[in-house]
């Protein structure tokens, strides 16, 4: 039996799964996916992955055998250190992946899609509702906000310089309809009668609606990722951004996560960001370089404010 644990959030979790599927496909043995009891998502989610994933349980995961808790037999253990694939030993017992998996290098394909596919009242409501602006050959663009713009010395948040170099590319007379967790400002960056908005839909619309759109313009997420990825159209273009971390990350390898085919456009954090990324690089360091009895004393300092 082929174990994988999830971590992370949705996007996280397609990779995780994918590449323990394909895995255990290859050597033919079975597989399932671990929530751990344990582990609890950071806001804005703010709960355990066994409860995150219920919501996806009936759609994109309606095929995943998934169990709480990790197996009680004795397996051998493997994580994924880094971004950069690397073969997975087959140990020809029971194993437990950990990690991150990024990279379509890990997956059978046609498997994957399958497993990942659209179920038909998702597609159906779909079309119920964008119908008309999908049949005229509309491109996406995700933007992911959120939580980045907190934290851009980590992840480098796509700014609009890099979204209208990606709308030239694609060119200015197309229609584009944008997904985003922070709807309110893309209608205040996105102007024009060819820019559509999906307001107000659960998170699996958000992906799936992405797979059914002619193109892609994604963001440095991987929830844009997968909505790009699981797109059927053989003659889609998928652009996305480069660098896709901040410089507090710039140390990961992202070669194996971008597909050949997809056109990467530089991204540069907006001003304002990348003040808010110097400043949080530098406390980073500082306190990098600070005893540990310091760091509790700041922190009891802080915490009484």
């Amino acid at each position: 039996m082929i174990y994988i644990e999830l971590n992370g959030r949705i996007g996280n979790h397609l990779f995780q799964i994918a590449t323990a599927a394909s895995f255990a496909k290859k050597h033919g043995v079975d597989y399932k996916v671990v929530c751990h009891d344990g582990y609890k998502l950071a806001p804005p989610d703010n709960c355990y992955v066994k409860d995150y994933i219920e919501q996806f349980r009936s759609n994109i995961l309606r095929n995943i055998p998934i169990q709480v808790g990790r197996p009680s037999t004795d397996c051998f253990y493997y994580y994924d250190i880094d971004y950069v694939y690397r073969e997975i030993p087959f140990e020809g017992r029971d194993m437990l992946l950990y990690g991150a998996f990024q990279s379509e290098k890990y997956f059978d394909k046609p498997l994957v899609k399958e497993l990942f596919s659209i179920p038909a009242d998702i597609k159906e409501y779909i079309y119920s509702k964008f119908g008309t602006i999908l049949d005229q050959g509309v491109t996406s663009i995700n933007v992911r906000r959120g939580d980045y713009t907190k934290l851009p010395h980590r992840y480098a948040v796509c700014s609009m310089s890099y979204f209208n170099k990606a709308i030239d590319y694609l060119g200015r007379d197309k229609k584009y309809l944008i997904i985003s967790d922070d709807i309110e400002w893309c209608k205040k960056h996105f102007k024009g009668d060819n820019f559509f908005f999906v307001d107000d839909e659960e998170p699996i619309i958000d992906l799936y609606i992405q797979t059914l759109c002619t193109n892609n313009i994604i963001s440095n997420s991987t929830f844009s990722w997968w909505g790009a990825w699981l797109n059927p159209n053989p003659d889609n273009v998928v652009v996305c951004p480069n660098p896709w971390f901040g410089k507090s990350y710039d140390n990961y390898d992202t070669k194996d996560l971008i597909p050949e085919s997809w056109v990467q456009i530089e991204n540069k954090l907006s001003w304002d960001l990348q003040i808010l990324a110097t400043y949080l690089i530098t406390k980073e360091k500082i306190q990098s370089l600070m005893p540990k009895s310091w760091k509790e004393r700041v922190k009891k300092i802080l915490k009484n404010r």
